[in-house]
C-alpha cells in the first residue's frame, strides 16, 4: 500500500467516534479484561464481548468497526482456540503520529518561507 493510501486509510478509520472509542479502550490495556498467555503472561488483548459491552454497540456494528480498524492496520486480532482477542498495533499509531507531525512541520516551513 502506498504511503499516502495508508495515511488516508488510517485517518478514515479514526474518523468515526465509535472507532476512536474502541482505540481508546484498547489503549488502556492491560486491565482486568485482558486475556493473557498463561505460559508467559503476554497480553493477547480483549475479547469482542468486552468491546461490545463497553461501547454499547450491537455485535454487527462492533464487527464492522473492528474490520475497518484491522484493514487500516491499527488493530490486530489474536486467535486463541475459538476466541479472537483484539489489541492495538502501537507501531501503526506511532507511524500515523509521525506522518501527521511531518505534515505539520512541512506546513510550518512553507509558512515561514511565505513571510
Amino acid at each position: 500500500m502506498r504511503k499516502a493510501d495508508l495515511l488516508e486509510s488510517r485517518l478514515t478509520a479514526l474518523a468515526h467516534p465509535a472507532r476512536v472509542t474502541m482505540v481508546r479502550l484498547l489503549a488502556e490495556l492491560p486491565d482486568e479484561h485482558t486475556a493473557r498467555d498463561p505460559r508467559c503472561g503476554t497480553a493477547f488483548g480483549v475479547c469482542f464481548c468486552h468491546l461490545k459491552e463497553k461501547t454499547g454497540l450491537s455485535g454487527p456494528t462492533v464487527s464492522h468497526h473492528l474490520k475497518i480498524l484491522r484493514e487500516a492496520g491499527l488493530v490486530e486480532g489474536v486467535r486463541v482456540g475459538r476466541w479472537t482477542y483484539f489489541r492495538l498495533r502501537p507501531g501503526a499509531l506511532e507511524g500515523l503520529a509521525q506522518e501527521l507531525l511531518a505534515l505539520a512541520r512541512q506546513a510550518q516551513r512553507t509558512l515561514e518561507r511565505a513571510v
